[in-house]
């Protein structure tokens, strides 16, 4: 007697099988997609003008070779620049309007290839920039013709205008420039701050080389920047605070440019160079009262053995703990009425012996000794 078999099941399960391969094939197929060239990384990224006119060159990527001529269509979008601020806790400004142009709104990425001819984005004029504020080009990708689509993540760039800047600085290496400046009215009861300088070493001696000062009058508990103190190296920063003091990771090279940022967040002492946490430590929390301000040597009775053969420049305080992100934006200057700025002596007057408040607060420092400035090749910040 013949076994008849029931085949039903077995048909059904390999016309399953049939689907689920053709499906997974129909997945895995890949389509080329279109992005703006150099954002895969980051969205942001610099444009160094040190002169206008100057013009940077925008190109779109396809993810492979694409088989017919796609034309990918550019504008600039200044709405983007609130969104970006959101998406990234930024503070960016857009370009002011006539300041810059896009010289072309169409490329082309040839069949056979996968990179556009360029757009050119030209900065016009920097007039109209303001100091202190970081502006932003937002170029991205409108629509394109010929692709499968664009790679949302990647459709715009954020060209940050980085202008190189020429400033004056004062020269304290010698002793006698060492004085004290007290505020009229000190700011009391400060739960965080920010203190920020920007210093070039001449050349470092060996023992003790004292930057600078900021706290109370009576100095009952300062804030002292210093190199060189016992058990560290000649190059190394030490901040010495009311709840306790740190070294610099960063060994400070002569005849260099750097910004010191030391925040303090209500509990923890930071100290960040150039815009990068360079060290910390938990302190008890304390309220910080900003009354007096050295420069160069601290405590006159000790110029010629702890003095410094340095140059500064752009002091900042404020009664807030700045991010990463706003110190980063601010190496080169800020805006005077920035949020929380109690007080900015940029010492860019480049002659005289007065240094000024740039916020408006009435803190005009009166220095007793000539300062000497400085303006030279060294003395550039590209913000």
């Amino acid at each position: 007697m013949k076994k008849i078999y029931n085949v039903l099941p077995a048909v059904l399960l390999v016309a399953a099988l049939l689907t689920i391969i053709v499906g997974c094939k129909k997945a895995m197929e890949y389509h080329d997609v279109i992005l703006i060239t150099g954002t895969e990384s980051g969205k942001l990224v610099p444009f160094t003008v040190e002169k206008a006119p100057a013009a940077y060159a925008v190109t779109a990527t396809a993810t492979g070779k694409v088989s017919q001529d796609v034309v990918i269509s550019f504008a600039v979008d200044t709405n983007l620049v609130s969104a970006y601020n959101a998406e990234v806790s930024g503070k960016y400004f857009a370009a002011p309007a006539g300041s810059y142009q896009l010289l072309a709104n169409t490329a082309t990425i040839k069949a056979g290839t996968n990179v556009s001819d360029p757009v050119m984005v030209k900065v016009l004029s920097l007039d109209n920039f303001v100091t202190g504020r970081t502006y932003i080009i937002p170029v991205t990708i409108k629509n394109t013709t010929g692709s499968d689509g664009v790679l949302e993540a990647s459709r715009t760039v954020y060209l940050k205008i980085s202008r190189v800047l020429d400033f004056n600085s004062i020269n304290i290496s010698n002793p006698s420039f060492y004085a004290q400046y007290n505020f009229p009215k000190p700011y009391s009861n400060l739960n965080q701050f920010t203190y920020e300088i920007k210093c070039y070493i001449n050349s470092f001696h060996d023992g003790i080389n004292r930057l600078c000062n900021w706290g109370p009058a009576d100095q009952a508990y300062p804030n002292l920047l210093r190199f060189g103190e016992f058990g560290s190296d000649t190059n190394q920063l030490q901040w010495v605070a009311a709840g306790g003091s740190v070294f610099s990771q960063t060994r400070f090279a002569t005849k260099t440019w750097y910004t010191v940022s030391c925040v303090f967040d209500g509990s923890k002492y930071q100290m960040y160079v150039n815009g990068k946490l360079d060290s910390q430590f938990d302190g008890s929390p304390k309220a910080f009262e900003l009354g007096a301000l050295e420069l160069g040597m601290s405590y006159a009775g000790y110029q010629y053995s702890q003095s410094i053969d340095a140059r500064i420049s752009e002091i900042k305080v404020w009664n807030k703990a700045l991010s990463r992100t706003d110190i980063s934006n601010g190496l080169c200057g800020v805006d005077p009425k920035s949020d929380g700025l109690i007080a900015y002596w940029k010492m860019n007057e480049g002659s005289g012996n007065v240094f000024y408040d740039r916020t408006g607060n009435g803190r005009d420092m009166t220095w007793p000794s000539q300062a000497v400035w400085i303006k030279d090749a060294d003395n550039k910040c590209a913000q």
